[in-house]
């Protein structure tokens, strides 16, 4: 067959990159079994090779001129030449040195040369410290001297033994590494061997990065060689965008040196690497999570990586769950795993229940947790944003279903006698609820008795399926948000009444008395709204709410509203009545 005389690739990693920076490129080669010869091209699809019988001998090896454009000049200067091989060849195997130029002072003889005494005679001379100070302070001169310096001297320290290696050696590697001042947390250094060979250490840093979930930074820190040669720091299938906290390296021994972008992006072995990485990533977690101490600092600084992987990583959900810890109301003041709630379950309970809130004092006095803490089951109180998208995933833990108590289907009745109190107290106060929902009308989907409070009046619980409080909160939030989601997210809404608290109460007897009664609808539209504020939401009318707090407050002080106000009647809203056995009833209420 034809022999193809395509150079591309014959020359290792992106040789006709000189190209760029050289108008021509020489190459001078000796092999010891043939002549030197010489390839030489100005790139424009022609080449020469030619026997070399005038230029110097090389003995042996290869030898590339690369004349230089005008406008790259640049790449001539030495700390151009040293940051180029720091960068792509630092652990190259073979040593890379460079030609520089020093210096140095030296002393200057012909300043400071004397007529020399030829004289036999002996002499005495008496000694001047002054004249001997001076005799010492010779004059120096610059001059320039040359010499080679290797650039690759750090050895590549993941091809050692791990056990061979101490923690100030990986602290030295992982600060040259990333230019981090502090040490890192902690460090798993491994080698896959098999059907695909690779080594690779990975740093957990002791904080996490301030623009760790930026989108326009590099999507990881971990770079990627081949055989010792430098590819890249920001591929993109690497590692999962999770896990982009962790800096390191990976050297593989199978991919080609001279891939692409493109044809890395689509190339098996990374898919490998990514799934080995993942993996040891889990492991190294598990190692921390042995010393209490560290693993405080790493859920500190990452516990947004781990939710966002629970959320992420089907494969993996379950096993990131063990990392996750949450304050509870058992463990307020140490953060508790879902094993260690697992261990504290009261006998027949089938749930792991929590609360999702803004923030850990609110989540705290929610009033979902009243009948629940009554009758003694532990919550789980999350207030990170991540963990409502995290929730949304994680459906259970070794065996046992999560309950969110802020929606509906929360059933606390333990046994046949509560049950026919609940379905007793829920008839008795059948009108009440359809006074109610025709008051509110279609800003609730239904009213219902609760059984989840015992100290508040009412509560605003979602749909099973729909976005919670706190999640339409956090979706509200979204600077670039798509307004148009909202709509069909947007959960339904159920208020539940508490039949044993006096006001709910004092209201039944009201609408039992008189179904029309105006201060009914007026306190109503009251106890939605602070509903509303204790259940998570936000008000989407706070003028009004505050107008009805203020006439309240009139109420109580028993001051008249003046004729100003009497003219602007709300349609929705009538004035409370104020004479009369209405007035009595209403302070009754209060």
């Amino acid at each position: 067959g034809v022999e193809d005389i395509s150079m591309i690739g014959q020359f290792g990693v992106g040789f006709y990159s000189a190209y760029l920076v050289a108008d021509k490129v020489t190459v001078v080669t000796k092999s010891n079994d043939d002549e030197q010869y010489i390839w030489e091209s100005e790139a424009g699809g022609h080449f020469t090779v030619q026997r070399d019988v005038n230029g110097q001998p090389l003995g042996r090896g290869t030898q590339i001129i690369l004349y230089m454009k005008e406008e790259q000049t640049d790449y001539l200067k030495e700390r151009t030449i040293k940051d180029l091989v720091k960068k792509h060849s630092q652990f190259i195997q073979y040593p890379i040195s460079l030609e520089i130029t020093k210096e140095e002072e030296v002393d200057d003889d012909s300043a400071t040369d004397k007529k020399s005494d030829t004289s036999d005679a002996p002499k005495v001379e008496e000694v001047d410290e002054d004249e001997e100070k001076k005799k010492t302070d010779k004059k120096k001169k610059k001059v320039e001297k040359k010499e080679w310096e290797q650039l690759n001297k750090t050895k590549p320290l993941w091809l050692r033994n791990p056990k061979e290696i101490t923690k100030d050696e990986y602290g030295a590697f992982y600060k040259s590494l990333t230019n981090d001042w502090e040490d890192h947390l902690a460090v798993k250094h491994f080698s896959v061997e098999g059907q695909l060979e690779f080594r690779a250490v990975l740093f957990v840093p002791k904080r996490a990065p301030f623009d760790m979930f930026e989108s326009r930074k590099k999507p990881n820190n971990i770079k990627l060689y081949v055989r010792r040669v430098f590819i890249m720091d920001n591929c993109e299938d690497l590692i999962p965008e999770w896990l982009s906290f962790l800096k390191g390296i990976v050297d593989s021994e199978d991919l080609p040196l001279n891939i692409s972008r493109e044809t890395l992006q689509q190339n098996k072995i990374l898919k490998v690497i990514n799934k080995n990485i993942v993996k040891k990533a889990i492991e190294l977690f598990q190692e921390i999570s042995e010393n209490k101490e560290d693993f405080n600092k790493f859920y500190e600084a990452f516990s947004k990586n781990i939710k966002y992987g629970i959320h992420d990583d089907s494969t993996n959900r379950d096993k990131l769950a063990e990392f996750l810890r949450f304050n509870s109301t058992k463990s307020a003041t140490e953060m508790t795993s879902l094993k260690d709630y697992i261990t504290r379950m009261k006998e027949g309970q089938e749930f792991i229940y929590f609360v999702c809130g803004e923030s850990k004092k609110a989540v705290e006095e929610s009033p979902f947790l009243e009948s629940l803490k009554k009758k003694g089951l532990e919550v789980l109180l999350m207030s990170d944003p991540m963990d409502e998208y995290a929730m949304q995933q994680l459906k259970e833990f070794e065996g046992k279903k999560f309950k969110n108590i802020t929606k509906e289907g929360l059933d606390l009745s333990t046994d046949e006698e509560e049950k026919k109190k609940q379905e007793e107290l829920t008839k008795a106060n059948e009108q009440l609820c359809t006074v109610i929902k025709d008051t509110l009308g279609e800003k609730v989907e239904k009213v219902a008795t609760s059984q989840r409070l015992s100290s508040s009046p009412c509560v605003i619980v979602t749909g099973e399926f729909g976005w919670t409080a706190n999640m339409e909160r956090i979706m509200k939030a979204q600077a670039l948000r798509n307004s148009g989601m909202g709509s069909y997210m947007t959960s339904k809404k159920t208020l539940e009444i508490n039949p044993t608290h006096p006001i709910v109460t004092e209201l039944r007897k009201k609408v039992e008395k008189d179904k029309s009664d105006k201060t009914v609808k007026d306190l109503v539209w009251l106890l939605y709204e602070t509903a509303l504020l204790t259940s998570g939401f936000n008000l989407d009318e706070p003028n009004t709410f505050a107008s009805r707090i203020h006439r309240m407050i009139k109420l109580g002080l028993a001051i008249d509203e003046t004729e100003t106000e009497a003219d602007k009647p709300e349609d929705d809203i009538p004035a409370l009545e104020e004479e009369g056995g209405d007035a009595n009833e209403m302070e009754k209420v209060d």
